[in-house]
Parts: structure tokens; sequence; C-alpha cells
């Protein structure tokens, strides 16, 4: 027994210890083969994270592993990930394996996979990542009848992800949940393949347009698989998309040209609301208690053989809708007489040859009908159209038969549209030969909602259509405060909506009031923004396909703190840009005209040029009224008086329209005849400093100024001015951070050098005499400006007043004594002037009223 034991547990564990050898024995083999096959095969850069083998755990066939597998796309999707498959996992007959003839799968699963389908606008797609060249394929014709062959008995998808998305058609699908189970052994003649599949969010949008909306998918099918002769028929089977059950049958053969089909798919619930199920759930609330009634049918059939888009097999899609009532539980209007019959339609051969034909779509809310029909026909060679639409909406019956939360709709619009065309004339541009006519008509419409809350009101509103343009016969609108009126032609509209084609106006445009604040503040909630910009709201972007010419006319308009009264003048809307020409506007108690251009073309900096003339404007207005004015020069909120100014400018803006001020550059002139400034800190330093209350009030007369500004930083040019009765040169500059550096050389009285002198130590008062010319600089910041005086200056005028007073007395001197007694004395003052200790209480002076004006 005890020999018996040992030789069973050494048989035993050599086996045990093989299945754990073979394995590794084969890994690398087997890892090899697979990498060398990806990187003769793919334009890609393929990873993953672990690969591994197993006799164990699927005994005694082999199990293989991947996990992490990775594909990046190379140029011109270059870094994108194509696919990711979290799991990879297969389970193979071992024998089949090692002889290499036939490989036997029993079984695949794929796990948290992840695909990511794109077409770019030259129709390169991004999983045609397989070289070809023509050796590759006459290779492939040669040794096709010795490659071996693959059996595969189950198949399983989970937890799978799928997005595709085409540039040349504006196509977006996505695919969520996927999970899909396939059973049969595929290497008999004959099976029966099982399906169970499940999709947990279906989108579909093309265009913009949202056809399908997080539809749900189940498919359960049994197909009867000819494998030898690839037929395949479908047996039992049952469909489900987004609750309508649906019905299929027929075969699907692959033959030597392409495929050959004849299908069938019916929904087997006949019920009008079963359609309704379709409807994205935002839009179908309160589904489950919707009061229903009518009959739906639809019906589909594919026959034939599929090769390309140049071969397709004959194929009908129909659905009709007859006597359609829908009814929400908490709402007293109802929509009936809904009628629909929609029809696709290919005799087969070309795709060119698919009719799309909305024959009738209509219905009913509150004794008003709305409806319209569609066909369109060579959708490929050249999309021939026709249809209308007619009928009467009264937006507030609408709202109690719809429910549209938050929203606030009132009015009633009329339609009487008809139009027939093609591309061909769209492209060439022969407007004239498209059929558009007809006429829409809006009446005391009203609009709000929670984004809107000030609403929109249209009184009303009309437009007459035709094959070149629209005429505009009447625009009404008040939006919150402000009110417009238009009226003109829109030109090329046809371009505009079907090819992406610039729309034209000729428009006139007229105003009682508007309120630019209030509008600002719709294109964005109020935010803090960088430092240097004065501006608190939304940027507002012109479309480059608009081509407008339009004259204005508002008796009254408020931008910012202004309030401007009849604004005048002509603007052109044009490449993403709006060109002010000729504008004017009384403003300010004065005048003002400009023009310029407000530029989106770079939607993240727009930009303003502008040439302005103000004429006599009310200074104190200005500087209240103008946010960039309260910052640049806040003292002009002390100053009354009026300006004249011409100027230009240049700036990238920020929200609000307000510029950017480290981006505003200009220059220009500014004059006036009078112009006082009293309260200003830095006349209470001159007070203080000279002892003199005439400077509590400045008025300057007959000025003229020139100035430009750099980067945000103003330049003043010297320029004389008389205030204070004296004439005084001023100059400097002004930073972007509101720091100051300007000088005024004023002339002072001999009492006021006098102050000084005592500020600095020195005893005496000057005799009368000549005022004094003087430096006085202004620093500190705009907030809290910093006045001294020129030390030098000081000093040179005191010396030579000193020297002036010493000539005197040594004249009297010689006229008395003599002149001996005229040199002692004028040696005396000499010696006074060059006294050391005399010298160093001027060169204090700076010092110690720097102090004193520190401390104001």
């Amino acid at each position: 027994m005890k020999r018996f034991l040992k030789i069973f547990f050494g048989v035993f564990g050599g086996l045990f210890l093989l299945l754990l050898i073979l394995p590794f024995a084969f890994k690398g083999k087997i890892e090899a083969k697979v990498k060398d096959v990806i990187n003769e095969n793919i334009n890609a850069t393929v990873s993953w994270d672990k690969f591994s083998l197993s006799l164990i755990r699927n005994f005694p066939n082999l199990g293989i592993g991947l996990n992490g597998l990775t594909i990046i796309n190379d140029a011109p999707f270059e870094g994108d990930t194509l696919l990711y498959i979290g799991r990879f996992s297969a389970s193979a007959d071992v024998m089949s394996a090692i002889k290499g003839d036939a490989i036997d799968i029993r079984s695949v699963l794929l796990d948290n996979v992840k695909a990511n389908l794109k077409v770019n606008a030259d129709s390169v797609a991004n999983w045609d990542i397989v070289p070809v060249s023509e050796e590759e394929e006459v290779v492939v014709e040669e040794e096709s009848s010795s490659a071996f062959n693959i059996l595969l008995r189950s198949f399983e998808i989970r937890n799978t992800s799928l997005s595709y998305a085409d540039a040349t058609s504006a196509l977006v699908t996505t695919i969520d949940g996927f999970n899909s189970q396939m059973t049969g052994d595929l290497s008999a003649d004959y099976t029966t393949i099982s399906i169970k599949s499940g999709i947990e969010a279906l989108n579909l949008t093309m265009d913009g347009i949202k056809f399908i909306n997080n539809a749900v998918v189940d498919l359960r099918a049994n197909i009867g698989a000819d494998l030898e002769n690839m037929v395949f028929k479908f047996e039992e089977n049952e469909l489900n998309f987004s609750g309508i059950p649906l019905f299929f049958e027929g075969m699907v053969a692959m033959v030597d040209e392409g495929i050959d089909m004849d299908v069938k798919l019916a929904a087997t619930d006949t019920e009008f609301k079963t359609l309704l199920a379709l409807v994205p759930d935002e839009y179908m609330k309160d589904f489950e208690g919707l009061r229903t009634s009518g009959n739906m049918a639809f019906n589909a059939v594919a026959r034939g053989l599929f090769v390309s888009a140049d071969t397709l097999p004959s194929f009908n899609l129909a659905l009709q809708v007859k006597d359609g009532f829908v009814q929400y539980p908490d709402l007293p209007k109802s929509i009936n007489g809904i009628s629909i019959d929609f029809l696709v339609d290919n005799p087969g051969g070309s795709a060119d040859n698919t009719v799309l034909d909305v024959k009738d779509f209509r219905f009913t809310i509150d004794n008003n009908p709305f409806g319209g029909t569609f066909k369109l026909i060579t959708p490929v060679s050249n999309a021939t159209f026709n249809g209308e639409v007619k009928g009467t909406i009264n937006f507030a019956s609408l709202m109690d038969a719809i429910p549209l939360d938050s929203i606030d709709l009132k009015g009633i619009m009329k339609a009487d549209l008809s139009f027939a065309g093609d591309y061909n004339m769209i492209e060439a541009e022969k407007y004239e030969d498209i059929k558009a006519n007809g006429v829409v008509g809006l009446t005391n419409f009203e609009f709000s909602s929670p984004d809107l809350p000030m609403g929109v009101l249209i009184p009303e509103a009309g437009m007459n259509f035709s094959p070149r343009y629209v005429e505009l016969s009447s625009f009404l609108c008040k939006i919150g405060e402000s009110d417009f009126s238009l009226k003109g032609r829109l030109e090329n509209y046809l371009a505009y909506v079907l090819s992406d084609g610039t729309l034209k106006g000729k428009l006139q445009h007229s105003s009682e009031f508007i309120n630019t604040n209030e509008l600002m503040a719709l294109a964005g909630e109020e935010e803090e923004v960088q430092e240097d910009t004065v501006a608190v709201t939304g940027k507002v972007l012109i479309p480059d396909n608009i081509d407008f010419d339009m004259t204005t006319n508002i008796n009254k308009l408020v931008y910012d703190k202004l309030t401007v009264e009849s604004v005048k003048g002509n603007l052109l809307v044009k490449d993403a840009r709006v060109l002010l020409k000729d504008v004017s506007t009384n403003l300010l108690n004065g005048a003002m005209k400009l023009k310029g251009e407000y530029n989106t073309q770079d939607t993240l900096k727009p930009f303003v040029n502008m040439d302005l003339t103000l004429d006599r404007i009310d200074v104190n207005k200005a500087a209240n009224s103008f946010s960039i004015v309260e910052t640049m020069l806040p003292i002009a909120q002390k100053a009354t008086g009026r300006v004249s100014t011409s100027f230009n400018f240049s700036s990238v803006l920020g929200d609000g329209f307000s510029p950017v001020i480290s981006s505003l550059n200009g220059g220009g002139l500014l004059k006036s005849d009078e112009l006082s400034l009293s309260g200003a800190k830095v006349q209470q330093a001159l007070v203080t400093m000279l002892k003199d209350e005439k400077y509590a009030i400045a008025k300057a007369k007959d000025f003229l100024l020139n100035f430009s500004i750099e980067n945000g930083n103003l330049f003043v040019k010297p320029f004389d001015v008389t205030v204070f009765d004296k004439k005084v040169n001023f100059a400097g500059r002004q930073g972007l951070d509101q720091s100051m550096d300007y000088i005024i050389k004023m002339p002072v009285s001999r009492k006021e050098l006098s102050n000084i002198a005592g500020l600095i130590g020195i005893k005496g008062t000057l005799p009368d005499g000549d005022d004094v010319l003087v430096g006085i600089k202004i620093g500190g910041t705009l907030t809290d400006p910093q006045l001294s005086f020129n030390s030098d200056d000081i000093a040179a005028a005191l010396k030579s007043e000193l020297k002036k007073e010493a000539e005197k007395a040594a004249t009297k001197a010689v006229e008395k004594v003599g002149e001996q007694v005229a040199k002692e004395a004028e040696k005396a003052v000499n010696d006074l002037i060059q006294d050391e200790e005399t010298k160093e209480k001027i060169q204090e002076a700076g010092q110690k009223l720097k102090d004193l004006f520190k401390r104001e």
C-alpha cells in the first residue's frame, strides 16, 4: 500500500508538474508569434499589460489570456486610442494548437472593450491600419489553401462601448453597455447559432440633429447556419427597439459576388403609443400616463444582392400612422388628427435610386391644423427635393398640450410655404431656378425661460419668401427694456441654410431705447477676469457668414454708466467684423462721432480699432460714466468743465466689450477752454506745502495737450497751461500699475519760496520780487499721490535770490561807507552762501518735504 501511494503521488505530481511547465514552454513561442503577426500587419502602436497561458484552469484545453490590450493610431489620427480591451481570454484544444494545422477554439471572451472609430474629412478611416501591397495580396491568394482553419464554439462580449464619427457625413453614433453571447458548433457543416445581445444606450446624430437618443435594444435570435455553403436563416427571434417589439425573418447568404439577402422586418404591435416610445425621454415625459389612440404600421423589406453602394438590393421601409391622438394626464388640451405616411424605397442597383417620401405629416392642436410634405430623389447624383409647410400654431395651446418645463410661450404663428429645387441649382448659385414662395408671420409672440427671465416679445413679424430673398416686411421686438424695429431684405438665404453660404442683407434698424448692459448680461454670467480688464460679462462673437449693410437710428442707449441719445449711422457686418461708418450721437451734454471696427475673427481675442471725436463733453459726467476713465483717470471725477478730443485707439476686448488695459494703444489731442479741479489729493498737498488756499481750486484755461497710450501706459507730452493765474508746464507718464511720474514746472511767489525755505530750516523772509520757477514732482499712485519739490531747483532759487540781495546790499554799502565796506559786505554774503550748514539745510529740503507730504 505504501509503495502504491508512492507511485500514485509520484505519477500525479509528475503530471501536475508537466501541466505547469508545458504552458511556459510554449508561452514564449506563442507570444512571439502573436507579436510577429501584429508587427507585420498593423500600422499602429500595439501594447498589452499581461499575456498568459494555462492548462490547469481549462483542462484539458489551453487557456490564453491577454489583459490591457491597447491600439494607438499613427498619423493622421496620431495619439488616438482606436481600441482598448480590458480582458481577452480564449480556450482552445491543446492538441490542435500544437499541431498548428487547425485551431479548435472552445470559447472567446472580450470584456471591458472600448472602440473609437473615426472617418476624417479626407475619407480616411482610423481602423484602416493594415498595410496592403500587391505582393502580399498574391501571397494570400497562393497560400490560402494551406492556411489553417479556426473552429469557434462560443463567443461573448461584455461591457462594450463604441463610438463612430464620420466627418464626411456629420454622422455620430455611440453604443454603451453592449453585451452579446453567441454559441454554436462552428466546426459542424450545419449548426444552430444562438445569439443573446443587448445595448443599454444607442445614440445617432446627423448634422447636429439627434435621431436616436439613448435607445435600448434587445435581441434574442436562433440562426440556422449552413456553414459549408455560408447560408444563414433567421428562425425564432425577438428584437425589441426602445419598447417596440419587432419580428424579422428571411435569409442571408455569403456568395462570391457579395451578400445575397431576403429579409423582412415588421412591428408586431400596431398601437400608436408603441411608436411614441422612440421619442427621447426629455421630450416625452409622463409616458406611462399618456392617453393615446390611433394605429401604426411599420414594415421593411430587403431583397437581392449587396456588393457595394453601386450595387444594392431592393429595399423598402414604410411607416404609417392614422388618427393618432395624444393627451398628457395633467394638461387640458390634446394633439389629435396625427397622420404620418413615410416611405423610403429603392428598386435595387445604385443608392441614387433611393426615394425618400414624406407623403403626409400633420396634426391639430385646439382646432389649428399644421402639416407638410417632403420628397427627395436622386440623393447621390443630384438631390432633388420638393415640399410644403402650411398651418397655424397657437403657442398658448401648444403649452396646454405639451409639457414645456420652465418655458413660457404665447402668440400665434401662421405659415404657408412651398419649395422645390435640386442640389445642382444650389451649387451653381442659380437660386432663381429654385421654387421658394410663401409667407411666415408672428403676432403677439412671447417667450421667457430661466435663461431669459426678461422675456422676448414680438408683437409683429412678417417674412415673405421668394427664391432670391426674404422680404422682412415687419419685425418688432422687445427684449427686456430694449426695443427693436427691423425692415429690409435678406438675400442668399437658401445658400446660407443649405450649403453654409453667406447670408446677405440690407436692413433699416430703429429703436426707441436699448439697454446694452442688460443685453450683454445674456452672453454670460458675471465672472472675475484679469486684473487689468474693466469688464464682467460675456463676449459677443460675430458670425463669419453674415454680410449685412444696416442703417441705424436709436433714440436713447445705455452703455455701462453712460446714457447717449440720437445714435445714427451705418453699420457693416461682414467677415466676423462690425464696421462703423459715420456714426454720430449726443452724449455727456456734447457730441460724438466715431468710425472703426469691432473684430471677432480671433474668437479668443476680439478687438476694436476706433477713431473717436468728442466735442465739448462734460468731463465729470464722462468720468462717472465710463469705467475705463474711472480706472485710468480717477482725478477726472473731481473736475468740472467741458473738453474736446480727437484720438484713435486699439485694444483687445475682455468680457462686456471693455478694453484689456495692457493691450490698449493709441493717442490724440485733448483741449478745453476752461477746466476746474477741486478736492483732489494733489491740491490738498499743494495747499499744505505752500500755505495758500488758492491751490484748493485749480482753473485751467485754453490748453491743448498731446497724449499717447502704449500698452496701457499713458504718456503726456510737455504742454503749457494757464492755472492759478500762472503759466504752468506739465508733462509725464502714468503706468499700467497706476503709478505716476509727472513733472510740473510752476512759478511760485517769494513768500511761498520763503515758506519752503522755512520747511528746510532757513529762517527769514525773502523780500518782494518776481516769482521763482520751481519743479514739482507728482509720484506715488493714482489713489495715493505723493508730491515733492526738486531740491536742486529750490537750492538754485535760494542761492540766486540771496546773491541778488547781497549784490543790493553791496551797492548800498558802496554808497554809504565806500568801496572797502562794500567788499567786506559782499564777502560776508558769499561766506553765508557757502556756509556748510546752509548747504546741508538746502540738501535736506527734498527729504523733509517728502516726509511732510507722506503724512498728508
